[in-house]
């Protein structure tokens, strides 16, 4: 029996380093992107696609640092590789994680290349002719593609962190979806801040961003409060109260709460329609949200 109880207690320290704590607290930024430029492409079709252009590329270079990071993590190239290759092992969540990236990948180099022969055919125009016939289903079919692969980025961490003892927190019951807020809200600010490097016409359309990034910041408030109160005695507890009363309390309150959350509501409410407070609140909730998966894989 003692020797029983010693194979299964758990080990002093984690057997995942920080990498691998940087990856699944950046991966819900290219997740997000996609998703907060879909919704701007269906509020204001008929806006400048330079977002569209500069987003896509932006989730190309943050996939590929996150491909990079997890070779780096697994320690052998050929294991990132075996994970793609491999098709018989889909009980795996990193291997579908991995398989999730490169469909992703793949995907965005589709959209990319249909949105540089729009961009072509209409002389380079700011806002291209809309596609017909066969294109336009391909680019719907793509689209929707790209919305099911960000939404399933977006939470499939938890998914790999519930299965091991390392994170108690990633399997309560408001954990995937505190992941995919987060990720909404990092997808919202990149693309105000993409947009404020743009020529696109101002005024409706920020005003839509700022509601969008007030809304979810009281959607992330809410399912933090909600992923509280549902947490079971046991090691999630302990987990959560480390969090709140422990060594991991100044990061939540001054970090998650501070930054992440009373930073860019004020912001946004007080600044109005400054570009400075825009920029200051979708730095925010870049930090504070990255924060906020960080605690839950570490804590």
């Amino acid at each position: 029996m003692p020797t029983q109880l010693a194979q299964v207690a758990p080990m002093a320290d984690s057997p995942w380093g920080g990498l691998l704590a940087v990856y699944f607290a950046l991966i819900g930024v290219p997740s997000g992107l996609t998703l907060a430029v879909w919704w701007h492409r269906r509020r204001f079709p008929t806006a400048a696609l330079t977002l569209d252009w500069r987003a896509g590329w932006a989730c190309l270079g943050m996939l590929a640092a996150a491909g990079a990071l997890l070779t780096i993590d697994l320690g052998r190239p050929e294991r990132f590789t075996l994970m793609l290759t491999e098709f018989g092992n889909w009980d795996s969540p990193i291997s579908l994680g991995a398989k999730i990236i490169a469909l992703k990948v793949f995907l965005l180099g589709v959209s990319l290349y249909m949105l540089a022969r729009r961009r072509a055919v209409s002389g380079g125009a700011a806002t291209p002719l809309p596609a017909r016939g066969a294109t336009r289903r391909l680019e719907r079919t793509v689209t929707w593609l790209l919305g099911a692969s960000s939404i399933a980025l977006a939470v499939y961490p938890v998914a790999v962190l519930a299965r091991t003892w390392v994170s108690p927190l990633a399997g309560t019951g408001g954990s995937a979806l505190l992941f995919l807020v987060t990720s909404l809200l990092m997808g919202c600010a990149v693309v105000e801040l993409i947009a404020a490097g743009g020529t696109e016409p101002r005024g409706e359309q920020e005003a839509r961003r700022r509601h969008m990034m007030l809304v979810l910041l009281m959607t992330f408030g809410a399912v933090m409060a909600f992923t509280a109160v549902s947490v079971p005695l046991g090691p999630a507890r302990e987990s959560l109260d480390a969090v709140l009363r422990g060594d991991w309390a100044l990061l939540f309150y001054g970090g998650v709460l501070g930054i992440g959350l009373t930073v860019p509501v004020l912001a946004l409410l007080l600044g109005q329609r400054r570009r400075a407070a825009r920029l200051l609140s979708a730095v925010a909730v870049l930090i504070g949200s990255c924060l906020a998966r960080f605690l839950v894989f570490m804590a």
